[in-house]
């Protein structure tokens, strides 16, 4: 078998030779001989392919680490889940990309304020009570500033264990998303409900989210701006004197998969200590 010099095997493949030896240094693409007096290194022919869906898989924007996780599993399937849980992030980028250029042109013409006020009594704060809820649950611990590929990738995995099963969720998403802690790290909890007695497998497990009275607010948009509706809560409590007793909820009725991002539909519920005297004032 003739092997290719770099050159050639960059033209093959339409690499530059620069991201070839990049590549190379990586283990990612590593020549299948190096000339030990020139240090000219040489490819099979059978690398080019390899080569060039490493080269179509970074133009579609995917990490170096999720290709080699791809190349090194050579698994159609797995492939594909890759390529799915990439699409929800880009989709979602996109999304988020949309909706900045439509906040920078308001804020051109004056339409709407920088911050806006989350004091503002005109905000819909409900009072609502929550059922114990049976779920199917990933719990993770990871950087806050992760959460945008750790929530879509733990609900690809547990959609795709529930259409194994044959077994159709009975609610929206939930997430129990804590406030960082003083790490950055957020103990993050995502589930679908399902039926009492809906077994899991490795990492997702079956839990019970108990019973609560929560503040409800409606999100609408992306959700780089939840913080938005976080400070709307946050100053609801503060306004009824209320406690809080547990951590925040989100629940995600619409999404980057199903409508528009003007349409995404997040629910944040806080669990709160019940007084019925405070609580009247949300009436």
């Amino acid at each position: 078998m003739e092997l290719l010099p770099i050159g050639v095997f960059a033209r093959l493949t339409g690499l530059t030779v620069r991201a070839v030896r990049h590549y190379g240094e990586l283990g990612l693409l590593e020549p299948a001989y190096v000339d030990e007096d020139t240090g000219y290194r040489y490819y099979a022919p059978d690398q080019v392919e390899g080569a060039a869906a490493i080269r179509r898989l970074r133009f579609l924007e995917l990490a170096l680490d999720e290709i080699r996780e791809i190349v090194e599993a050579d698994n159609p399937a797995f492939t594909r889940a890759r390529l799915l849980q990439h699409r929800a992030k880009m989709a979602e980028l996109a999304a988020t990309t949309e909706q900045i250029l439509s906040t920078l042109q308001r804020l051109i013409d004056g339409e709407e304020p920088l911050v806006p006020d989350a004091t503002d009594s005109s905000v819909k704060v409900l009072v609502k009570e929550v059922p114990d809820t049976p779920v199917l649950v990933i719990r993770d611990r990871q950087p806050a500033d992760t959460m945008s590929t750790v929530i879509p990738t733990a609900y690809a995995e547990l959609e795709s264990y529930l259409r194994e099963l044959g077994v159709e969720p009975t609610g929206p998403p939930i997430t129990l998303c804590p406030y960082a802690d003083d790490d950055g790290m957020v103990a993050v909890e995502n589930s679908f409900p399902v039926e009492d007695g809906v077994p899991g497998r490795g990492r997702i497990e079956t839990a019970v989210f108990p019973a609560c009275t929560v503040l409800s607010i409606e999100h609408w948009g992306p959700y780089d701006q939840l913080d938005r509706s976080y400070r709307a809560l946050q100053a609801a409590v503060e306004r009824a004197g209320l406690e809080a007793s547990g951590e925040p909820r989100e629940i995600y009725w619409t999404g980057p998969e199903e409508v528009p991002v003007e349409k995404w539909l997040t629910e944040v519920q806080l669990p709160v200590v019940r007084d019925d005297a405070k609580l009247a004032a949300f009436a």
